[in-house]
């Protein structure tokens, strides 16, 4: 029921990542009402997983592209996830999911993506323009506000300016900081996000990101410029701060 409800409601409310999550709940409801011990974990796919790290350890960019995913794996340096969005933005693509890992130097980046304007997505440009935006041969921020102005003008809906919430947490995980962003969904809503974190030279060693509805649900791993967490004060404020204009200004 919950998937056929996601599904009437549009393209954006379902996907591999939803589906994870729901068979993940119904699986814990069902060992629940079993009278099985809750005190025992249930295991989430592995990521990365052996096919990732087939790719991770092969040199150059490895773009792999398909029905409803995209995985990116290239050399590490700032602001990959940041491109890998823009470009999906500029595309018209709906970003569901999307997971990022880095080690020894390379960089791995997942998107569970859905296509609300075709039935089959050009991935060719596509892959064209993730390989010139990785190479910082594309002008992203004008592409990714031309096709907010075109959403804009299409759309019956009138553009607000989004709630956002940023939150930061630093006892979550031992090695990094990390940044919870709740707002509403639109056009580069991710681009905007990381963007404004390698503004901060801000390093995002893995990410999750949700979007439930017109809800988006992300969590960022992340350490400064010297591989710490991030902990001062006027800092972490300064970091708020752009989140939440740069997802205002982008309305």
């Amino acid at each position: 029921m919950t998937e056929a409800d996601s599904r009437a409601t549009g393209p954006a409310a379902w996907g591999p990542s939803k589906a994870q999550l729901i068979a993940l709940l119904v699986d814990r409801v069902g060992r629940f009402m079993g009278g099985a011990d809750m005190g025992v974990d249930i295991e989430l796919p592995e990521f990365p997983n052996a096919d990732h790290r087939l790719l991770l350890a092969a040199s150059g960019t490895k773009v792999v592209a398909g029905q409803q995913l995209l995985t990116v794996v290239t050399d590490d340096h700032p602001g990959i996830l940041c491109k890998v969005a823009g470009v999906l933005a500029v595309h018209g693509l709906d970003v569901v999911s999307a997971s990022a890992y880095s080690a020894d130097g390379r960089a791995l980046s997942e998107f569970g993506v859905s296509d609300p304007f075709r039935v089959e997505t050009p991935w060719p440009r596509v892959e064209r323009d993730l390989v010139r935006a990785l190479e910082g041969r594309l002008a992203l921020d004008a592409r990714v506000a031309e096709r907010a102005r075109t959403y804009a003008r299409g759309s019956d809906t009138p553009w607000r300016v989004p709630t956002a919430v940023v939150r930061f947490e630093n006892d979550a995980s031992e090695a990094a900081t990390v940044i919870d962003v709740h707002t509403t969904d639109g056009v580069g809503v991710l681009y905007h996000i990381t963007r404004s974190l390698s503004d901060f030279d801000v390093d995002i060693r893995s990410a999750r990101v949700q979007t439930l509805g017109n809800q988006v649900v992300d969590a960022f791993y992340v350490v400064d410029g010297r591989g710490a967490k991030i902990t001062d004060d006027e800092t972490i404020a300064e970091i708020e701060r752009a989140i939440v204009h740069a997802l205002s200004a982008s309305r």
